[in-house]
C-alpha cells in the first residue's frame, strides 16, 4: 500500500513538473522565435526586370536591410504581366518573413482595376511594412520626334491624319495609366504600345523606333543626362529634384499630378514580431545618408511612412486608381 501511495505521488510530482516546463516553454517561446528572426537569407522579390527603376531602388532597400539586420538579402526579379506575377508568387509564399516584394503603386493599387482575374488581393493578401518613395514617370522623346515640350507633343497629334504612339513598360503600369490620362485630359489620342519592361522601349525610343515613352525616371536619368533622349514632362505633384528644369504635366497644361509609390510587403499572416522587425529595419536603412543621397540621385522623394497610416492610404489609392482607370479606359478584358 505504501509502495503504491510513493508510485502515485511520484506521478502526480512528474506531471507537475510536467506542466510548469509546458507552461515555462509557452511563455519563452514567442521571446526565442522573434531573438532568432533572421537566421538565413531573405528573399526579396522586385517584379520587374533587371535595370529598371523599381530594381535599382529594390537593391537599395535590400542593402539597407541586410546591414541593419545581420543577414543577406538577396535581389530576385520575376518580372511579367506588369508586375502582377512577382506579386502573386510573394502573396502564396510562406508568410515567415523570408519572402518580401517591392510594391509599387502599379502592383498593389492600380493592378485591381486594370485586371479583372489578377491572382491577389492586394490589401488582403499582403501586410504593408512601409512606404519608402515617391517616384514619379517622365515623358521622354527621341529622335523621332522633334517637339521639345509637352504641348508641341498635343499640337503635333492634334495635327490631321496625325498617328502618334506612345510606349509604356506594359499595360496597367503607371506609364500607362500616365498615357492615357493625357489622351482624355487632352483630347488626343496617342496609340499605347506596351512593352515587357523598360529597356526594350527605350532601345526602340532611342532607335528612332518609337516616338515618344512614359518611363520611370530612376531607370532613364542616364539617358536623360547623356542627351540620348529628351525629358518632355514629369509627373506628380511637383517638379523632380533631379529633374528640376523639367515641367510637371500640370504645368504643362494637363492636370495629371498623381504621384506613384515604391513600399515594402511581406506576405499576409507573417508574425506582427517579424513585422515589427522588419519595419524598424527598414526605418534604419531609410535614416542611412547614404541612402537618401542614392535616392535623390534618382529623382525619387523620400518619404517614409509607418505602415499602419500606409496601410489606410493603400486602401484609399486602390479605390482612386480604380476611378482612373474606368476614366481612360485602360483595364484589361
Amino acid at each position: 500500500m505504501q509502495l503504491q501511495t510513493h508510485l502515485t505521488a511520484r506521478r502526480m510530482v512528474l506531471r507537475g513538473l510536467g506542466a510548469l516546463a509546458a507552461t515555462a516553454f509557452c511563455a519563452v517561446a514567442p521571446v526565442a522565435h522573434a531573438g532568432a528572426y533572421p537566421d538565413k537569407p531573405i528573399r526579396l522579390v522586385v517584379p520587374f526586370p533587371a535595370g529598371g527603376g523599381t530594381d535599382v531602388v529594390g537593391r537599395l532597400v535590400a542593402a539597407g536591410l541586410s546591414k541593419d539586420l545581420g543577414q543577406t538579402v538577396v535581389v530576385e526579379n520575376i518580372a511579367g504581366a506588369t508586375g502582377t506575377i512577382g506579386s502573386a508568387q510573394v502573396a502564396r509564399s510562406a508568410p515567415d518573413g523570408y519572402t518580401l516584394v517591392l510594391g509599387i503603386s502599379a502592383t498593389h493599387a492600380i493592378a485591381p482595376a486594370i485586371f479583372p482575374k489578377l491572382p491577389y488581393d492586394p490589401v488582403r493578401d499582403f501586410v504593408p511594412i512601409g512606404r519608402l518613395f515617391y517616384g514619379g514617370n517622365v515623358l521622354i522623346a527621341g529622335p523621332a520626334f522633334k517637339g521639345r515640350d509637352l504641348p508641341a507633343l498635343i499640337a503635333e497629334a492634334k495635327r490631321p491624319g496625325a498617328d502618334l504612339a506612345y510606349g509604356s513598360w506594359g499595360n496597367g503600369s503607371g506609364g500607362h495609366l500616365a498615357g492615357e490620362s493625357l489622351n482624355v485630359l487632352s483630347g488626343i489620342h496617342l496609340r499605347h504600345i506596351p512593352y515587357k519592361g523598360v529597356n526594350p522601349m527605350l532601345t526602340d525610343v532611342i532607335g528612332g523606333t518609337l516616338p515618344v515613352a512614359m518611363s520611370d525616371l530612376a531607370g532613364t536619368l542616364p539617358l536623360i543626362r547623356s542627351g540620348k533622349v529628351r525629358a518632355l514632362a514629369v509627373t506628380g505633384s511637383e517638379r523632380s529634384p533631379a529633374l528640376p528644369d523639367v515641367p510637371t504635366f500640370t504645368e504643362s497644361g494637363v492636370a495629371f499630378g498623381v504621384d506613384s509609390w515604391f513600399a515594402l510587403f511581406a506576405p499576409a499572416r507573417t508574425p506582427t514580431d517579424i513585422v515589427d522587425r522588419l519595419e524598424r529595419a527598414l526605418a534604419a536603412a531609410m535614416r542611412d545618408p547614404a541612402i537618401k543621397a542614392q535616392a535623390d540621385s534618382l529623382g525619387m522623394r523620400y518619404t517614409p511612412q509607418p505602415r499602419s497610416a500606409f496601410a489606410v492610404q493603400m486602401r484609399s489609392d486602390v479605390t482612386s486608381w480604380a476611378a482612373l482607370v474606368k476614366s481612360s479606359g485602360a483595364a484589361q478584358e
